[in-house]
């Protein structure tokens, strides 16, 4: 019961039925097309030489009369390898003139008795001839109407094409089995053959169901087709769950690290200032565990903003604004912490006229900037500058820091990834992803590249308004 349960629910199985099914559907098509041509071609060829032969023999009466006919239908049946035809010439009132071919005739003698002139009766012998006809023999008749009104017809015994074809029909019988049963084979070969990347994909879902192992793949098949697409596909699959699967276990590692530290920082606090029994240490104790509970918030509002915006559910007030005069808006917050580590703090910006939410737009600048001026040794330089390339408004934000090494180039925008230049920076490790998911919420793109003199260079591309 198994094994039949199997089968049905086998795709090469039901490619092979269907594949037998339409084979078999196919060839008896085109065996009836050829069925049916050639009984046409016979029908046709018969007709076309009996009318040829009314043609003659309606002008030879035309021509010759009555008399010419018939001479012209004796000299015919004497002729060699020529069949002989039915011909009758018949007006309104009955036959004037009739041809039969010996072979055709079958005769019915039989006595009668009619009135004779004197008022008595005699007898007389009353001679029927009839044409038979059987299963294996058919007539063909064509006629004229001559222009005296008088009907010529012509007729000719053909075989019967439905026993003519009896032998095709035969053949049939007997080869259309070993057709369905050579198409059944044919499609169990081509389906498994098709199928058996399909089967590799199925193995390889039910191994990693089962024993989790996130590194199994499917071995990509030679030929390129759509099998080998799919199996392209969902090996990409694969890799991108298991990148997921370890940026989220990064994550949880890296928002634990992160919420332990003030947590533990509050609780040791909040110790000591039961211990000590102080009034003031219990408002020292408070005070900074609002001042932890707001660097909590901060991250979880931050991720959550973040989520929101991958959702594509971060709510955007978008209106038409200046790319050029949010950046001067938020360096403008920078310039006390900029003068504070003696960095050059340079904005130079060209008309750039975005669709965006300002607000949004505003803070991711003001993190780019904030990035810039954190990875910026003192005495350094952060400059920052917008213009237009043909569609887009591009925001650039360089500075002459020690760059981004190219392994972590593509990881900076992940969520709590912090790389060995930044774990000795205070921060969340959400400024560069917030900045990426505002952005892409806005249709826009972002990319980091290192200057060939050195220090990073943060690119932001957004669609011009």
């Amino acid at each position: 019961m198994t094994t039949f349960s199997n089968l049905r629910r086998s795709v090469a199985v039901r490619l092979s039925v269907w594949f037998a099914v339409l084979f078999a559907v196919g060839f008896s098509a085109i065996f009836g097309l050829l069925y049916w041509l050639l009984g046409r071609q016979l029908e046709q060829r018969e007709h076309e030489a009996l009318r040829l032969r009314l043609q003659q023999y309606s002008a030879v009466y035309a021509t010759l009369g009555l008399n010419g006919l018939k001479q012209r239908v004796e000299e015919d049946s004497r002729a060699p390898y020529v069949r002989s035809l039915f011909i009758r010439l018949m007006s309104p009132r009955g036959v004037v003139w009739m041809s039969v071919p010996p072979d055709w005739i079958e005769q019915d003698e039989k006595r009668v008795t009619v009135p004779d002139a004197w008022g008595g009766m005699t007898e007389k012998t009353e001679l029927t001839v009839r044409v038979p006809l059987d299963e294996q023999e058919d007539l063909a008749v064509l006629n004229v109407v001559l222009p005296d009104g008088l009907l010529l017809q012509v007729a000719r015994s053909t075989d019967n094409r439905t026993a003519l074809l009896q032998p095709l029909r035969r053949i049939f019988v007997w080869v259309a089995p070993a057709v369905v049963l050579v198409g059944f084979a044919g499609g169990v070969f081509a389906a498994r053959r098709a199928t058996k990347p399909l089967r590799a994909v199925v193995e390889t879902a039910k191994r990693i169901v089962q024993t989790g192992a996130m590194d199994a793949r499917v071995p990509e098949p030679r030929r390129d087709d759509d099998m080998a697409e799919l199996v392209r596909q969902f090996n990409t699959v694969l890799d991108k769950n298991a990148g997921l699967l370890t940026a989220m276990r990064e994550a949880l590692d890296n928002v634990a690290h992160d919420l332990r530290t003030p947590l533990t920082s509050m609780r040791g606090g909040a110790e000591l200032a039961l211990a000590a029994g102080d009034v003031a240490a219990k408002d020292d104790a408070l005070a900074d565990c609002v001042e932890r509970s707001d660097e909590v918030l901060r991250l979880l509002r931050a991720l959550m903003e973040i989520s929101e915006a991958e959702a594509g559910m971060l709510k955007l007030k978008k209106e038409p604004c200046d790319l050029g005069q949010l950046a001067r808006s938020a360096g403008g917050l920078y310039d006390e912490i900029a003068g504070a580590k003696e960095i050059s703090l340079s904005i130079e910006v060209a008309d750039t006229p975005v669709l965006a939410d300002a607000t949004r737009l505003r803070q991711a600048v003001a993190n780019l900037i904030d990035n810039a001026i954190k990875y910026t040794p003192d005495g350094g330089r952060v400059a920052v500058t917008t213009e237009r390339r043909e569609r887009e408004a591009v925001l650039i934000v360089k500075d002459s820091g020690p760059g981004v090494p190219e392994a972590e180039q593509a990881r900076i925008w992940e969520r709590l990834y912090r790389g060995d230049q930044s774990r000795s920076q205070s921060g969340l490790g959400l400024g560069l992803s917030l900045v990426r998911a505002i952005v892409e919420a806005h249709g826009g793109r972002v990319s980091v590249r290192n200057a060939p003199e050195g220090g990073a260079v943060f690119e932001v591309g957004l669609p011009l308004g």
